[in-house]
């Protein structure tokens, strides 16, 4: 038997308020109301060194216990249908945040850890920074000094082969090529 939820069409919008911010969840209009189930927002950033876009969907108010808010009509400046390709990352998202609810297991770090986990993350990235300059500067050096010496990075003698053969003393036996 079908509800009263079940005749009320639900679908999943963009609304863009008047505030500027937007928000993307599962709608239904409420006459002077928009109810907004699992309202989320979405940012979106370019993976660096790739053509590909991350897309990162986190709660509108993380901190209320409700997973629908009513927003006056008034607030909205307009209202999208959701790319469809979105939903499974923003459905992914709100089912996710959904469990944490309702399991009370929001993962909630304190200062100290919160600090620690940075510092560790932090020393990571300064190592590989410093590895990746220090094979780039160590690369560079290498270079220079050889062709300091005249020589290319094979250890090959870079002077030209026709001033070396003018500047060298013929053999005495004419015989000889060498």
């Amino acid at each position: 038997m079908a509800t009263a939820k079940d005749l009320i069409p639900s679908k999943y919008e963009v609304i863009k308020m008047t505030t500027g911010s937007e928000i993307v969840g599962m709608t239904r209009d409420l006459g002077d109301n928009l109810e907004i189930t699992l309202p989320m927002i979405c940012h979106l950033s370019i993976i660096p060194g790739s053509v590909k876009t991350q897309v990162i969907f986190y709660p509108y108010s993380p901190l209320s216990e409700e997973e629908k808010i009513v927003m006056p009509k008034t607030s909205v400046m307009h209202r999208t249908s959701m790319n469809e390709q979105f939903i499974p990352h923003y459905d992914n998202a709100s089912s996710l945040w959904m469990k944490m609810i309702e399991n009370k297991s929001i993962p909630i770090g304190d200062e100290k850890s919160v600090r620690k986990d940075l510092d560790t993350r932090i020393k990571r990235a300064m190592d590989r920074l410093m590895t990746q300059s220090r094979i780039e500067s160590e690369m560079d050096y290498d270079d220079y000094i050889l062709e300091d010496i005249g020589l290319d990075s094979q250890g090959f003698d870079v002077s030209s082969a026709e001033d070396l053969f003018e500047t060298s003393e013929k053999p005495e036996d004419p015989k000889k090529i060498h």
